[in-house]
């Protein structure tokens, strides 16, 4: 029997969870810990099958690691975009100094000192672009069994695609503000290349900045996918990452949106990320981002090849994981 090819959105979220992330948010907003306060100290708990990937970690040089704890999107609100997180951060997810850091085979723990609001909102201030953030625990499909997106990809639809745009419209905005300085005026044809390319949009939205210079090339693991984004850009093919569509050094920047949680595993992405640093020309650029919490790192980025210039990207009154680096060699 064919696989359903149809894409249905999950179930909404339950009235209550949601009037508990909105008050949740105003409580961190006002400065009141109450909700996470317990007999050893502020907590920040969660179940690794649960909501692990909201919180968040940070080191300012001079003052210590920071905890955070971030709450539902307002895209999930306002715009009933299927899931709770975005790859937002706003001063009021900040919460306070880390105490301590533990995890066993069922949840995550944070034990943190809470700041009042002037000293949160100076920590979020000091977040620089290159502050890692870090989301130190992986989301689990089962105990032990990180989620991942399933083995032949995701399926698409006109709807599906609407709310993947929705949840990287910042993204895609910051992107083309970063690199318009660098590619809107081009004398040769240079090469763009996203290996797990979705519907085409993020790629061809990029390319729009100079389309007569500007070459796209995609891949995706799933042939659906793959077909959609054909309508956009123009090259794609139906291949796994570990396996890139394109030659050694002839790319001048590649976009990576899917070495991040819920799509592969933690060992995945680091096993899949040094073929992609291969795929670069010599000063070409690899960005990473996502609408999902990144599973590498500086460190991992530096042992492939990589120098890392930014970690984190600041618009508007938010900021969110966005690494920008270069081939060296």
């Amino acid at each position: 029997m064919d696989r359903d090819l149809s894409w249905k959105p999950g179930e909404p979220l339950d009235p209550a969870f949601v009037d508990r992330e909105l008050g949740a948010r105003a409580d961190l907003m006002r400065g009141d810990f109450s909700r996470w306060q317990g007999p050893g100290g502020c907590q920040l708990r969660e179940k690794l099958t649960g909501y692990p990937e909201r919180l968040f970690l940070f080191r300012l040089e001079g003052r210590g690691w920071y905890a955070g704890y971030k709450t539902i999107s307002d895209y999930v609100v306002d715009a009933n975009m299927p899931g709770v997180f975005c790859s937002r951060i706003y001063w009021f997810n900040v919460v306070g100094l880390v105490d301590s850091v533990r995890v066993s085979d069922e949840d995550a723990r944070v034990v943190f000192r809470p700041l009042d609001v002037a000293a949160r909102r100076t920590a979020f201030d000091l977040i620089n672009p290159l502050t890692e953030i870090v989301h130190p625990f992986g989301k689990q499909r089962d105990p032990g069994r990180e989620k991942t997106s399933p083995p032949d990809g995701w399926l698409v639809s006109d709807e599906r695609a609407a709310f993947l745009a929705l949840g990287e419209q910042h993204i895609r905005r910051y992107t083309r503000e970063v690199f318009e300085p660098r590619f809107a005026c081009l004398d040769a044809d240079v090469l763009a290349y996203d290996p797990a390319c979705s519907t085409g949009r993020f790629l061809s939205d990029f390319a729009a900045l100079n389309p007569a210079r500007i070459r796209t090339v995609g891949q995706d693991l799933s042939r659906q996918m793959v077909d959609f984004a054909g309508k956009h850009i123009e090259r794609v093919f139906h291949e796994d990452a570990m396996r890139p569509a394109v030659a050694p050094a002839s790319v001048d920047i590649l976009f990576s949106r899917f070495l991040n949680s819920e799509v592969v595993s933690t060992a995945r992405a680091r096993e899949i990320l040094p073929g992609l640093v291969r795929t670069l020309r010599p000063g070409g650029l690899m960005v990473l981002l996502g609408h999902s919490p990144l599973l590498v790192d500086a460190a991992d980025l530096a042992d492939a090849g990589l120098r890392v210039t930014q970690t984190v990207a600041r618009a508007d009154d938010y900021l969110f994981q966005y690494y920008i680096c270069e081939r060296g060699d």
